[in-house]
């Protein structure tokens, strides 16, 4: 076996610069110490995420993902230009005992679990994540800029409410309100063309409105013969296209609505909102806008009693 130095200068988990002398004997001994710790017993399941991105953490910070099984010599060989999607690929299986390979998302996710968790221990009057799915959406925000992902952890514990921890919906505001503006932005963007797509195909399937065709309906109380029968000032097909119609109107207006407020949202944040609403503009002054919003949930109300 290969016991060349590898001197190697890495950057660890608080930024700080460590020079790791491994030989790489030692680094394949350690792959495999790891390797044994992946499903070691565990207490909590917190504490199976915080293992698992130590240890993941330790294997990119050292380098140990170079090291590869040489079947032509039998040997562990050092692969300079071998990277840590490799290893998850063509190692993890073997190393971690693993039913399956490692994907690099899992593995990411691991990881930022951990590192936040880690910085927020300096935090003490901050509570640290207790679950991986809290993360998901500030995941990427943690592995490249920690400062700023902590920041984005203190909005979402100020706006989780009387819950006694944030949801994932809390961090995924407190991502578009306090993370970076280009990765917000096409966030809540990707959001909103998504919201949007389904809403144009379910029009389209549901209830079209240029079509020749009209709205399916259940068995109506009365037939058009009978209808027609009282004194012909009601015709039936301009009846409904007109409530058909408004619905289209109204749908395609409280969308636009919505796509309006989630695009000032993610370009400017909710401050910037809130200082928008202390604004005088006349009749465009939004300063009462949540009262507003339930003046639409309550004409929704009255809407569907009036269907039953």
């Amino acid at each position: 076996m290969t016991t060349q130095l590898s001197k190697i200068e890495v950057v660890n988990d608080n930024n700080e610069v460590v020079i790791s002398y491994r030989t790489t004997k030692e680094k394949v001994e350690a792959l495999h110490l790891l390797g044994e710790e992946w499903f070691s017993s565990i207490k909590t399941e917190k504490d199976i995420y915080l293992q698992r991105g130590r240890i993941l953490r330790e294997i990119i910070n050292e380098e140990l993902y170079k090291v590869k099984f040489n079947k032509e010599t039998g040997i562990y060989e050092e692969i300079e230009n071998r990277e840590f999607e490799d290893f998850l690929r063509e190692d993890s299986k073997v190393f971690f005992k693993r039913h399956k390979k490692l994907s690099l998302d899992t593995a990411n996710r691991y990881q930022a679990f951990y590192l936040l968790c880690n910085r927020m221990l300096s935090h003490a009057n901050l509570n640290e994540p207790v679950i991986i799915s809290q993360i998901i959406p500030m995941q990427h925000l943690i592995l490249t800029d920690i400062d700023n992902a902590v920041e984005v952890w203190k909005g979402a514990l100020a706006c989780k409410g009387d819950k006694e921890h944030p949801s994932n919906d809390d961090v995924l505001n407190a991502f578009i309100a306090h993370g970076p503006r280009v990765q917000a932005k096409q966030r809540a963007y990707n959001v909103m063309k998504k919201e949007y797509q389904q809403t144009v195909s379910e029009n389209l399937k549901e209830e079209p409105i240029n079509t020749v065709e009209e709205p399916v309906v259940e068995k109506p109380q009365i037939s058009f013969n009978e209808l027609e029968k009282y004194d012909g000032s009601i015709d039936p097909s301009v009846k409904c296209k007109a409530i058909a119609s408004s619905y289209h109107q109204a749908k395609e207006a409280l969308s636009t609505f919505k796509f309006t407020l989630y695009n000032f949202i993610q370009e400017n944040g909710l401050e910037a909102l809130n200082e928008l609403k202390k604004i005088d503009v006349g009749v465009y002054s939004i300063n009462n806008l949540d009262n507003k919003i339930e003046v639409l949930e309550q004409d929704l109300t009255k809407i569907k009693a009036l269907l039953n």
